[in-house]
């Protein structure tokens, strides 16, 4: 069978590796120049290895099964941040720690878990607003928000009823080197099936026969995965037209806006992380496969007020003096600071799905379906690891098996 893959991230990339063993052609197409989707890694500093960057994803948790496993098929290894990822030192509002925030989670998690499906999470907080400490309260719904990408009132309470883990003290990793050789590597197995700089922009689907136009070319295949960014996948051309219940289900997923900022240091640092309370955002330093502190400070901020605040259309310049004024314990140059965004791409129009307020009970299941011999992939599908570079992997990995057994 001749399988039509339409993206070379995490997702797309690995479905085709899984349908090429399985003995299927194979054809992967790319809108970029390049592999990886939304991970995307380089050195901050010019021919400086050490200042290796994510520009996406970054963190390898607990729980990332499929990533560990694929990360060693390739040879690559992964190495301890020394900080971890669910660890924050509140600053700039009101005094309150870690553990307290910690205990406003389970506070939260609770009501949320009671809320009618659709509630915001701003109706919870308010609820819950008499009984925990308002100082951690204000740091528990930065720190949702942030990693959500989506604010409070456009954000579903069921983004918060299981958050209490995501607290615990836990080891993070990345991938040595950067995360995106994950990708490079999957792509170079693939050899030539991999085609760059192709951008699919209409799907033909009928009966054993998919026709995937892009500018210049038009691939006739007998089945498709499509693991491309909802944003993107939703603005494609389908003929005929997709079922109402499929377009329904893109059209109430939520989108999250995120962005990342790194700043070279100036001077040796330790490894932690310290979140920005009022501002909405978080920053980190983090060893490498040194061992060492990497000269690198590392920040993130999610939803789009907090961008805005931010001002990230316009460049680093304001978010690298936030980070500044929150970090005086580090040496920082603010004149390569680098600010990364993703609702601009053209190529993800955002930087993950969200569970915002319009999400609907059994959308994940719809998100997953097929449509004839179209096939989905990609974080949007994979439900719970929605937005998870494991998540990713996982998508693309059942997207194959639904196809192998019709080999």
């Amino acid at each position: 069978m001749r399988v039509g893959v339409v993206g070379a991230g995490f997702a797309g990339l690995l479905a085709a590796t899984r349908l090429r063993d399985a003995g299927h052609d194979v054809i992967v197409l790319e809108a970029r120049d390049r592999v990886g989707g939304r991970v995307w890694s380089q050195p901050l500093v010019a021919n400086d290895p050490r200042t290796t960057i994510e520009r996406g994803a970054e963190f390898v948790l607990e729980g990332y099964h499929l990533m560990r496993q694929t990360a060693d098929d390739l040879g690559l290894s992964l190495v301890e941040t020394g900080m971890s990822y669910y660890v924050r030192e509140p600053r700039g509002g009101a005094a309150t720690s870690h553990d307290a925030v910690a205990q406003c989670a389970n506070t939260v998690s609770a009501a949320a878990s009671k809320a009618p499906w659709g509630t915001p999470l701003a109706a919870v907080l308010a609820e819950v607003s008499a009984a925990v400490d308002p100082a951690a309260l204000a740091a528990y719904a930065s720190r949702v928000v942030v990693s959500n990408a989506c604010s409070e009132d456009r954000l579903s309470a069921a983004a918060a009823a299981d958050m209490t883990v995501s607290f615990e003290p836990r080891a993070s990793y990345r991938v040595a080197g950067g995360n995106q050789q994950v990708a490079t590597r999957l792509a170079e197995r693939l050899g030539d099936a991999v085609k760059l700089l192709a951008p699919v922009h209409t799907v033909s689907w009928e009966t054993g026969e998919v026709r995937l136009r892009t500018d210049v070319d038009e691939l006739l295949v007998d089945a498709a995965v499509l693991a491309v960014p909802l944003a993107v996948t939703r603005e494609m051309s389908f003929d005929p037209r997709l079922p109402t219940w499929k377009v329904q289900a893109w059209e109430r997923s939520g989108i999250g806006h995120a962005a990342k900022l790194h700043l070279p240091l100036l001077a040796p640092a330790t490894f932690g992380a310290v979140q920005s309370v009022p501002e909405r955002f978080w920053t980190w330093t983090a060893t490498d496969a040194s061992g060492e502190v990497q000269p690198v400070l590392h920040g993130f901020s999610g939803s789009g007020p907090a961008l805005a605040a931010l001002n990230v259309e316009a460049g680093p310049a304001t978010w690298a003096e936030r980070a500044v004024a929150l970090r005086p314990d580090l040496a920082l140059d603010v004149e390569r600071a680098m600010v990364t965004t993703w609702s601009d791409d053209p190529w993800s129009r955002a930087a993950y799905t969200a569970i915002t307020t319009d999400v609907a009970e059994g959308d994940d299941e719809l998100l997953v379906a097929p449509v004839g011999a179209l096939h989905f992939a990609g974080e949007h599908t994979a439900g719970a690891l929605a937005g998870l570079m494991e998540g990713a992997l996982r998508s693309g990995e059942r997207a194959a098996a639904e196809l192998t057994p019709l080999g």
